[in-house]
């Protein structure tokens, strides 16, 4: 199967992401004996969803929500300069109140170095009512047969921004954010050609789980997900190799397929942060 093929069996998934939504004043109700009081909360709102009359989330009176039209729409303007032909998805969850797009190029895509499989442009959005996920806008890339994200602690292809009123992100950025995807295809090729140890791969798991108190056996990590880093460690030194790139798609499967979570969405995020935050240090084993 080569990578149109693959291409053509992803299809378009459309959501109504346009609902419309109300900050209202947050009240609550007292039943005393059967009197019921309505009981004022004055320094908090909630979100409401005015088209299905459904909570999204509470917050302070300074949260201002950004809509994920306002993300979505701008995005989907701007892809359409870079490659008409792209695939659109949108899930939303939580009836709404959180929101993950994605746009996924036909066009803009490499090869892998391993030559197993290509890797293609995408943008990945995220919003929230409930507070969970503020705005974030990620363009990187995604390996269309193992749909494993390429993780990049690029800065300009990376966006966060508080819910606060003010959604002013420079939409050019993802202009250039397609040179940096097409400058890792010589970044990717350089790491499948730099060995590295299974004690290099130690310390990336250990960082990757550790944890602030120590488990009953007195370690600084979660056992259970360092083991299955070894595990995906142990796959891709097979397929791959025990290089750069190996280890790089041992981790990004890890964080692209999460096992036995309550949320795959929320901890795709969360695993994602921490692979960037390590990404960005100096001591990086990817720098």
């Amino acid at each position: 199967m080569n990578h149109m093929t693959k291409l053509a069996t992803m299809v378009d998934q459309p959501a109504k992401y346009w609902f419309p939504i109300k900050s209202i004043p947050m009240q609550g109700i007292f039943n005393d004996e059967g009197i019921i009081h309505d009981i004022d909360c004055p320094d908090k709102q909630m979100i409401i969803r005015t088209d299905t009359n459904e909570y999204m989330g509470s917050h302070s009176l300074q949260y201002r929500p950004v809509t994920h039209d306002r993300i979505i729409d701008p995005v989907r303007e701007m892809m359409m300069e870079l490659d008409s032909d792209y695939i659109f998805q949108v899930q939303l969850l939580e009836s709404g109140s959180m929101m993950e797009a994605r746009l996924i190029s036909k066009n803009i895509s490499f090869k892998d170095p391993a030559q197993q499989d290509y890797i293609a442009f995408q943008i990945v959005l995220r919003n929230s009512y409930n507070g969970m996920w503020s705005v974030m806008i990620e363009a990187n890339g995604l390996r269309l047969f193992c749909l494993n994200g390429c993780t990049t602690a690029d800065a300009i292809a990376s966006y966060r921004q508080k819910h606060n009123g003010i959604f002013n992100y420079q939409f050019d950025h993802i202009k250039e954010s397609v040179s940096l995807f097409k400058n890792n295809e010589q970044r990717y090729r350089d790491w499948y050609n730099t060995k590295v140890t299974d004690d290099d791969a130690d310390r990336l798991f250990n960082t990757l789980t550790y944890t602030p108190k120590p488990t009953v056996d007195g370690k600084y990590r979660n056992e259970t997900q360092y083991v299955n880093l070894l595990s995906h460690w142990s796959d891709y030194q097979q397929s791959i190799g025990s290089n750069k790139w190996g280890l790089y798609n041992a981790v990004t499967h890890w964080i692209s397929h999460p096992q036995n979570v309550s949320s795959t969405n929320k901890t795709v995020v969360e695993r994602n942060s921490k692979m960037l935050k390590y990404m960005s240090k100096s001591h990086s084993i990817f720098n």
